[in-house]
């Protein structure tokens, strides 16, 4: 009685530890997150393009005003007469730049947009890095599924050796029968190995994607909204894709950057203003208030400016060269993945329809060699169809959603603003 009840106790308890491994199994948003906090190539671009923002500062510090302060002070000795003589002064100057053909705020202009380029690039790692732990995520669960699949199936083999041995016994059975099953144990047993490493292999990967182990994952995973043509994602990845939009970017600012060549030879004016004052032997207390104008034509360089303008224009047209491969290159990888996700569903429909015959076939096989109709052969070819059938089918599966997100990769679709995940990355 105190061991049935002890049974009981295990079989209860076994079952709530399950419902609890469901009930605190770690989502893909989890996952996301873990991977968004973890990430170092997050960091390092963050601190970088903060970084780079000084650049466009210090040109915008000067289109403001420049103050500074100045003074002197001095003292001199009569050793002959034994007297002393000082003077101080000091004072104040002010710059402020009134023309320059407006280089400067085409060089304003330039840099901004390279920081925009630069924040496309620093979104592009976050969505790649978002890409990677989905893809890794899906690999575990479809590397753990095949060796869930591959453990059933030594149990099974074994099994049937078992039998086939019983049989063999009773001289129902002959050797090679024997011989047979224990072949294909083997390979199974050697599969479920292989079937191993590949997960240690997943998990390892992972975890460095991830930043933690992959344990109690979730298996429920679905696809966000996905477009519903071919033409709709590529419009998609002409809009979102951080790729092309920093290439873009980068065009703008050679052009921006021609502007500023072009505008290189244009006179320059400047207006300063000072207020002095100190004191000496003579004079005490007086102050002086002056405002001057100053300016500069360009002349002649040594052909400088003219070097300079002729580099701009080539950067220029080589930036658009840039910008069109970038536009053909995503549009391919659309349109390829969005090839591979079409199909995603068919190719599911059908292995799922695989796993079904497979399955008539092996209960068929099994009855049909009760009745001696068939072979131990027969039976392991059956169970070895059944095994690839739903191997497939767990890799179709792990397929389309990976084709899928990779199409949202490609679209520009999994920034953490669209995944709700923008709280993570200030």
């Amino acid at each position: 009685m105190v061991n049935i009840f002890k049974f009981k106790f295990f079989i209860i308890l076994v079952s709530f530890c399950f419902s609890l491994k469901g009930a605190f199994a770690t989502s893909l948003a989890e996952v996301l997150e873990e991977a968004l906090n973890s990430s170092v190539q997050i960091s390092a671009g963050k601190n970088n393009l903060e970084s780079q923002l000084e650049g466009i500062n210090r040109l915008m510090a000067q289109k403001k005003p420049a103050l500074s302060a100045n003074f002197s002070g001095s003292s001199e000795w009569d050793l002959k007469n034994d007297e002393e003589s000082s003077s101080f002064s000091a004072g104040f100057t002010a710059r402020y730049l009134l023309f320059d053909g407006n280089v400067t705020n085409y060089q304003i202009s330039a840099e901004s947009f390279r920081i925009k380029a630069l924040e496309s690039e620093f979104e592009g790692i976050k969505q790649k890095v978002i890409y990677d732990a989905i893809i890794a995520y899906l690999n575990v669960l479809r590397d753990d599924k095949l060796v869930q699949l591959s453990s059933k199936n030594v149990l099974v083999l074994k099994e049937q050796l078992d039998a086939t041995m019983s049989r063999y016994e009773l001289g129902e059975l002959t050797q090679t029968d024997v011989a047979q099953a224990q072949s294909a144990l083997e390979a199974a047993t050697s599969s479920l190995a292989s079937r191993k490493g590949a997960l240690y292999l997943a998990n390892t990967i992972f975890e460095t994607a991830v930043g933690i182990k992959p344990i109690g994952l979730d298996t429920t995973i679905s696809l966000p909204d996905m477009p519903k043509n071919e033409i709709e994602a590529k419009e998609s990845a002409i809009k979102f894709n951080m790729n092309l939009r920093a290439s873009q970017m980068r065009q703008r600012r050679a052009n921006a950057l021609l502007d500023a060549a072009n505008s290189n030879r244009s006179p320059t004016l400047n207006i300063s203003t000072s207020l002095t004052g100190g004191e000496t032997a003579l004079q005490q207390d007086f102050s002086n208030f002056g405002i001057s104008l100053t300016g500069s034509i360009p002349i002649y360089s040594g052909g400088s400016l003219e070097s300079g303008r002729r580099k701009a224009q080539s950067d220029l047209e080589l930036s658009m060269v840039n910008e069109e491969i970038t536009r053909l290159t995503v549009q391919q990888a659309v349109i390829t993945a969005w090839s591979d996700y079409s199909v995603s569903s068919a190719v599911i429909t059908a292995r799922t329809r695989e796993v079904e015959a497979a399955e008539l076939a092996y209960k068929g096989t099994l009855e049909e060699t009760r009745l001696g109709a068939r072979t131990i052969l027969d039976v392991l070819n059956a169970e070895q169809s059944l095994m690839n059938a739903q191997t497939n089918l767990e890799t179709a599966k792990r397929d389309r959603l990976a084709g899928g997100y990779r199409l949202l990769f490609e679209m520009g679709k999994l920034a953490p603003s669209i995944l709700g995940l923008e709280r993570l990355i200030n």
